[in-house]
């Protein structure tokens, strides 16, 4: 018989044993079990045990779920009597920020716009929705960390109830602050990414340094309509460095990390096309391009001057192309429509703050605070709110935690 300290089980863990061994044993029942049978409920217990649960649409119909732990099966149905079952294959890339193990499971032949229910290794009942085919809310955060700060910000963004929340870029900081970082991470998001879609851009920190390489980001998702960039490092290559997908009317189109010389024209190449039918798709009413680094700031990482040019051209040619999300200077900044794309810096979601460098007479808003972005999205307009974030020692302004410090509409 295996013996357990319920000191020494997580307490997801320890709600499984417990509700396990009444599952077993029978509620109210005056029924004995033997000790095999408390061995094998505790063994169970702590087999289900899971964590950095979240996940990503892959398509209008499809989503696929990643996860830490033993438990291999996710159940899924309109109701929480499920009725489906997804089996869930081993990540890959393998992640190395623990020892795992990490698990995806894709769910397909699902419907557009529509609410399901879900619970992984037979834990709690939650809720999901694939793609939003309607009207809908996304947030915005980037350069993220585990710091003190992370959690405020994320229970704010579930507060917001968004169909998903881009994450673009410096994820988890890993490389500066250690692997733990990097599991850390996925479970601060917890407070909202098991019910809303995690769709991120990868950062400069996700690959650039020894301490941390991209298997433990990439292993972690599957990136919509994914594209491979030249250049990409060895590790965690090749694929999945970009991609896009559509929610409602909007196309969303991430761009990937500057590898080398070649990987944002390679970019330009590809994207174009998928902008091309974007604009021809009367479906589509915006196009919305997402990143880690910025085509225009005034914070302490400038612009990049090549990614400025590709947008200026797109911003020229395609009449529903009109936002630009980033993050990697770490502050809020909104800049008035530059060829006819609005470009915001929402890099608040928890790293400290840098101090701004310069000035633009085109910067129509900025804030040196932690923030993160809410977006309202109809037919006809996008509603974008830059929503104050909790107080920190870095702050070049103040302001009311969960107040909106800037708003600006996007309209046909």
């Amino acid at each position: 018989m295996m013996v357990f300290s319920a000191a020494a089980l997580p307490r997801k863990a320890l709600w499984l044993v417990v509700t396990l061994a009444v599952s077993a044993f029978g509620a109210g029942s005056a029924r004995t079990g033997s000790g095999d049978d408390v061995g094998r409920a505790l063994r169970i217990s702590v087999a289900e045990t899971v964590d950095e649960v979240h996940y990503t649409f892959t398509g209008p119909n499809s989503v696929a779920f990643d996860w830490r732990g033993t438990a291999k099966t996710i159940r899924y149905g309109r109701t929480s009597r499920y009725g489906r079952v997804a089996r869930a294959r081993l990540a890959t890339p393998v992640p190395f920020s623990s020892a795992g193990p990490f698990w995806e499971a894709r769910l397909t032949r699902l419907k557009p716009g529509t609410a399901y229910h879900y619970s992984i290794g037979g834990g709690g009942d939650h809720t999901m929705a694939t793609a939003p085919t309607r009207n809908f809310r996304f947030d915005v955060e980037a350069d993220v960390g585990d710091s003190r700060n992370v959690g405020s910000t994320q229970r704010q963004i579930a507060a917001d109830r968004p169909a998903f929340v881009i994450v673009a870029g410096d994820l988890s900081y890993g490389n500066n602050e250690g692997q733990s970082a990097v599991d850390a991470h996925f479970n601060d998001v917890m407070a909202w990414s098991q019910k809303a879609a995690y769709m991120p851009a990868w950062g400069n920190h996700e690959w650039d340094s020894s301490g941390d390489d991209l298997r433990n980001y990439k292993g972690r998702f599957a990136i919509p309509n994914a594209r491979a960039s030249p250049g990409a490092p060895s590790q965690g290559c090749c694929g999945e460095d970009w991609g896009w997908f559509n929610a409602g009317g909007v196309r969303f189109i991430s761009y990937p990390e500057p590898y080398t010389r070649a990987t944002w024209s390679d970019w330009q190449s590809q994207a174009d096309r998928v902008m091309t039918s974007a604009q021809a798709d009367p479906r589509i009413h915006f196009i919305v391009t997402f990143g880690h680094r910025p085509a225009y700031s005034t914070g302490y990482h400038s612009g990049e001057s090549t990614l400025a040019s590709i947008l200026n051209t797109f911003g020229d040619r395609y009449s529903k192309y009109v936002l630009n999300l980033n993050g990697h200077s770490h502050n809020y900044e909104r800049f008035a429509p530059i060829h006819n794309v609005v470009h915001i810096t929402a890099a608040g979601g928890g790293a400290p703050l840098e101090p701004l460098k310069s000035t633009d007479s085109r910067t129509a808003y900025r804030a040196l605070h932690l923030e993160h972005v809410r977006v309202n999205v109809t037919a006809t307009a996008m509603q974008i709110q830059a929503i104050c974030g909790p107080p920190s020692s870095t702050d070049g302004s103040s302001c009311p935690v969960g107040r909106v410090i800037d708003s600006y509409t996007i309209r046909r």
